[in-house]
């Protein structure tokens, strides 16, 4: 692909902009079925493959096909992307149409856009998502169409320059995006979201998230036969204004952008569309001389099949930082219980979810291979792996040194008492028994006393210690989540 560098002040306008925001959060996986009946009873529809209806319920004026959804997945991918009742371990999306028209005003600047529809995707291991997808209604710049998607996939802003965001939707008023989230579009998950003990807000939830943003997938149809290679890279960073209103761009060498960007742009459809992707933003550009036919097409695959394979792999990246987590939480000597459930989890995982091919389609195993490598998946998975591996070692370690010292112990009082006989004190114990006989023991008495007390204490110890054990176990797993 060939780049052109005119400066950055030159602005594109864009005729028709969509965008999917990502919320992540982690529920009670055991709760999944109260939690699906809840959504369903607040007007949420789950979604099925087999409904023809909800081909264009959901997107606006688009229009996705079932059909081609079902088959880009191979078979093992689709039966856990689109099962067809929520009784199934897999994922569980329950979508909503939000026909509602909003308007964000950040530090002076109005952005009109359009809500069509919003998603709760329920998958397993406890790991959630909520979307919304959002239509711009005017014909912005470039630069005021990445300001927008920047500040609205900030959640909770926290730097002075990302504060100040207002929400209109309705006749309500919101100060961030969460609460937008929380609020309106499906307050009926909040219930449900675990939250850290020690981190407060939203990404409690996550203390394992690297970013505290949304991840988001857009689709920009501009009024240019291409951009300039500094343009390109503001839309992969969704560089939008500075604080004092001028077009922003978060770096200044145009070699360091070439290097960047030519892993992270797909040109097979150049110079009629590009996508893009990069760690927190997955975009679709369509440029002048794509015609209707085609951008059609392109917006059906927006919603439709980028939709299904971004939300596959950071699915497969959220699950596996989740485990990172955990098990960085936990303490190999104390925590066994939770250390053999990591050890579950990371089996099921491997086994029915996680495949290195996922699609049928060229094109969609080439944006599959991109998102493998831009979230570092399979580095991700092997450090996972070998890391539980190591921790199940060292907990079986344990338990056979644990179980070699009780057999000793064992095995010295069986020799004793076998020597000794421990009948010669014990058959004594009768209710005529006079304890002051004890003085008067020879040194083999002695020991048989002592060897028949002990083994009785030592049996006494290892039931409570066996009942203790037990019901801690029971605790534990119910604590897990």
């Amino acid at each position: 692909m060939n780049f052109t560098l005119p400066s950055v002040d030159k602005e594109s306008k864009t005729s028709r902009v969509w965008m999917t925001s990502m919320m992540p959060f982690l529920f009670v996986e055991k709760d999944n079925k109260k939690l699906a009946e809840e959504l369903l009873a607040k007007g949420f529809k789950f979604f099925d493959l087999q409904d023809e209806t909800q081909e264009s319920a959901y997107y606006g004026d688009i229009k996705i096909s079932n059909i081609a959804l079902n088959q880009n997945f191979l078979p093992y991918i689709e039966r856990r992307l689109f099962p067809s009742s929520v009784d199934e371990h897999a994922f569980h999306r329950f979508s909503k149409a939000i026909p509602k028209k909003g308007e964000m005003v950040i530090h002076d600047r109005h952005y009109h856009f359009q809500i069509l529809s919003v998603d709760v995707i329920l998958c397993p291991f406890g790991v959630g998502f909520a979307t919304v997808r959002v239509e711009l209604q005017d014909n912005y710049s470039l630069s005021e169409t990445l300001d927008f998607m920047h500040h609205f996939r900030i959640l909770e802003p926290k730097a002075l320059d990302e504060k100040g965001v207002r929400l209109f939707v309705s006749s309500y008023t919101f100060h961030t995006v969460n609460d937008l989230f929380m609020m309106y579009l499906c307050p009926e998950i909040q219930p449900y979201i675990i939250h850290d003990e020690i981190r407060n807000g939203y990404y409690g939830s996550l203390p394992f998230f690297e970013d505290e943003r949304m991840l988001v997938s857009s689709y920009i149809e501009i009024d240019e036969d291409e951009l300039s290679i500094e343009q390109i890279y503001r839309v992969s960073q969704l560089d939008g204004f500075t604080e004092n209103g001028l077009p922003y761009i978060s770096s200044g060498n145009k070699e360091h952008m070439k290097e960047y960007l030519q892993t992270k742009i797909n040109n097979r459809y150049m110079p009629k569309l590009c996508d893009i992707t990069t760690e927190h933003v997955q975009t679709t550009i369509v440029f002048k001389q794509a015609d209707e036919v085609l951008r059609r097409k392109a917006r059906a695959r927006f919603m439709g099949i980028h939709y299904y394979n971004v939300l596959l792999h950071y699915f497969y990246k959220l699950t596996l930082l989740e485990l990172s987590f955990r098990y960085s939480e936990l303490s190999w000597r104390t925590d066994e219980v939770y250390i053999e459930k990591l050890m579950k989890q990371i089996t099921i995982f491997s086994s029915k979810f996680y495949f290195q091919e996922v699609s049928s389609r060229s094109s969609s195993r080439e944006m599959a291979k991109r998102l493998r490598s831009i979230f570092k998946i399979d580095e991700l998975f092997g450090d996972v792996a070998k890391t539980l591996d190591a921790l199940y070692v060292n907990q079986e370690k344990t338990s056979d040194q644990r179980q070699n010292q009780l057999l000793f112990i064992l095995t010295m009082f069986s020799v004793i008492s076998g020597i000794f006989g421990m009948n010669l004190v014990v058959n004594e114990w009768d209710n005529g028994y006079k304890w002051s006989k004890i003085l008067h023991y020879s040194i083999y008495e002695w020991i048989c006393l002592v060897t028949a007390v002990t083994g009785i204490l030592m049996s006494a110890g290892l039931l409570l210690s066996t009942i203790y054990l037990w019901g801690r176990r029971k605790i534990q797993l119910k604590k897990w989540y």
